[in-house]
């Protein structure tokens, strides 16, 4: 018997090495969460975040199942193998197993989830409840020691995470609307452009990789060079008192050391190199005619030179294969045609007539122009030979298909399509069958630049925002950030609540909580800045308390807690924008938002103590 007393209760060796993994498990979790927010996760479930999430859990899954073992072999019944509390940790090993075997169904049936679709997927719903049981083995330990109260400092500390553990699993599957990962209070950084970032994929599908972080710019019109080595590129910034520009970029192909190309700050559209890998095609906005011309520059930088007159709209779409030709679109004669010209920029010569047509592509032989055109009433994709004759329509669908892009050795053809309802890149052979969605993300908006392939035909660069414009209608940024605070408000006291009734929230563990699940929501999306603010909204509430020393049996100190909580955490978190981007909102919003976050507060304590007098209902 003296066996099973011992296998009841958790040594605090035991709950600090459970409390340690539990740490490594959810940090596993966390590190998924930014590979998907980060555009680096492949059209499949083996990916190496997936393998580091289910490392972490076999190593919780093995340290449990060895305990149990070994209080079993020493003669403890089952039922009383694991310490007090951490039954339900191993419970959620084994749910979590079978979740990751339903999520591994899941996503051979319906592909890979993106932004909000991989949070609210019902798979990753049962992985959350598992992590949930698993990370609460200590907190439900803490609750079944009568001593709890009495222990040192530190010995608490393990139930303490247990709590912040919980939040941050909520919080994870809730960042759509946590104001520490999308500041919809702070000033737009970017007036005019969707904050959009450069991705690789596969010609399959596979290893998606998100290469640029701008940072309130926005990334586009990516395109390879012709060795592979480079990829070019448009930055859009906004310029206080000035008009928004586009400037050209060069990257390394792994997406680093970016260097801006071009010289004089215009608005430039997607730079096109040249075979020979010497020159820039670029479209740039000319302030004087107020039209689109075209221009070249070196690819080592400096400022276009020009090719067109600018007395009409002229876009580029590419080079001839063998230099010596460019391929554009005009509306020099009305609508938008195809026309080439030399490089010199004579020898004009049209290519299409009738509707609009636009988006042309030569394929690596010089044999074929492929391009896109509304003359159905939808945009089709055509192709044609280099003088504009046999055309003929190569993509067939019941959607928009638009700017085709060549494979370098022309047997594929990439394009953007929005069947489905949502703006994605497909590949197809060369006369257009075998079509196959390579992006599969419902969760980005495509900016307006045709896929580039890399030299080798390998990859393929595509640009897309997952978040919102940054000029979004004001009432969005304000309703979707208003009602983040209230869910993110209700989330945190309810978890505060939930330590206070068990009597497991020593003073210094909001600090711990609030300050932790703030450095993991700031990892998500590489910012940082708003962590100090956490941290004191954290170290606040601990003031209080210690002041208010909240207790079940005093109803008072518990409601003026739950009010007191959320508004100074809130408080804190508007303080932090003001101190770095600014708040945009009017202080009507940001204070009312923060007085209701207090009233969501008090109604939550509700929930843990009824109202004075109140007596259960009785059937008649």
């Amino acid at each position: 018997m003296a066996t099973q007393a011992s296998a009841r209760k958790a040594s605090p060796r035991f709950d600090w090495a459970m409390a340690g993994l539990s740490t490594v498990l959810v940090g596993g979790f966390y590190l998924d969460l930014w590979a998907h927010a980060h555009g680096r996760t492949d059209n499949t479930f083996f990916t190496p975040w997936h393998a580091v999430l289910y490392s972490m859990l076999a190593a919780v899954g093995v340290f449990l199942s060895v305990t149990a073992w070994r209080a079993w072999h020493r003669g403890a019944p089952w039922w009383e193998s694991l310490p007090a509390g951490y039954d339900l940790s191993l419970v959620g090993v084994a749910l979590f197993v079978l979740g990751g075997g339903a999520d591994l169904v899941w996503h051979l049936l319906f592909g890979v989830e993106f932004s909000v679709d991989a949070l609210l997927s019902p798979t990753h719903l049962v992985l959350a409840a598992a992590g949930v049981l698993i990370v609460t083995g200590s907190l439900r330990a803490a609750w079944r020691d009568p001593a709890r109260e009495s222990r040192r400092w530190l010995a608490r500390i393990p139930a303490v995470l247990s709590l912040a553990l919980a939040l941050s699993i909520f919080t994870g599957f809730t960042q759509f609307i946590h104001p520490l990962v999308d500041p919809w209070a702070e000033v737009s950084p970017v007036a005019a452009t969707a904050a959009s970032e450069i991705y690789q994929v596969d010609a399959d599908g596979a290893h998606q990789t998100r290469l640029t972080i701008s940072r309130g710019a926005s990334d586009g019109s990516p395109v390879f060079s012709a060795d592979g080595a480079f990829i070019f590129f448009t930055r859009a910034r906004a310029i206080a008192g000035h008009d928004p520009v586009a400037d050209v970029f060069r990257m390394a192909a792994d997406g680093s050391d970016a260097t801006r190309l071009s010289g004089a700050p215009r608005w430039y559209l997607g730079p096109l190199p040249s075979p020979d890998g010497k020159l820039v095609g670029v479209s740039f906005f000319r302030q004087d005619t107020q039209k689109w011309t075209i221009g070249l520059l070196s690819a080592t930088g400096g400022d276009a030179r020009l090719l067109t007159d600018g007395h009409s709209n002229d876009i580029l779409d590419g080079f001839s294969p063998d230099g010596t030709r460019l391929l554009l679109h005009s509306d020099r004669e009305g609508q938008d045609q195809i026309y080439t010209i030399g490089v010199d920029g004579s020898g004009r010569s049209r290519l299409t007539s009738g509707s609009s047509s636009w988006g042309g592509s030569w394929s690596s032989d010089g044999r074929t122009i492929a391009f896109n055109s509304n003359r159905t009433g939808r945009l089709q994709i055509y192709s044609m030979s280099p003088d504009g004759s046999n055309q003929r329509r190569l993509i067939t669908s019941n959607a928009d298909d638009w700017l085709p892009s060549w494979s370098p050795d022309g047997t594929k053809i990439a394009f953007n399509s929005n069947r489905g309802g949502h703006a994605q890149v497909y590949v197809a052979r060369a006369d257009g069958t075998g079509q196959q969605n390579v992006v599969q993300n419902s969760g980005v908006q495509l900016d307006a630049s045709a896929p580039g392939w890399s030299s080798d035909g390998r990859h393929l660069l595509y640009a897309a925002s997952t978040n919102p414009p940054a000029d979004a209608t004001p009432f969005f940024r304000q309703a979707l950030g208003a009602a983040g605070i209230i869910v993110q408000a209700a989330l945190l006291i309810g978890i505060l609540l939930l330590g206070l009734c068990g009597a497991t929230l020593p003073v210094g563990s909001l600090t711990l909580i609030v300050g932790l699940n703030a450095v993991l929501l700031s990892f998500l999306q590489d910012q940082y800045r708003l962590i100090p603010g956490a941290i004191l909204a954290g170290v606040l509430c601990d003031i209080l308390l210690w002041r208010l020393r909240p207790r079940i049996g005093r109803p008072g100190s518990i409601r003026l807690f739950s009010v007191a909580v959320p508004v100074i955490a809130y408080a804190c978190y508007f303080l932090s924008l003001q101190l770095t981007t600014g708040i945009g909102w009017s202080i009507h919003l940001w204070l009312g938002t923060i007085v209701v976050a207090g009233i969501i507060g008090l109604l939550m304590s509700y929930l843990v103590l009824p109202p004075f007098g109140a007596t259960p209902a009785v059937r008649a």
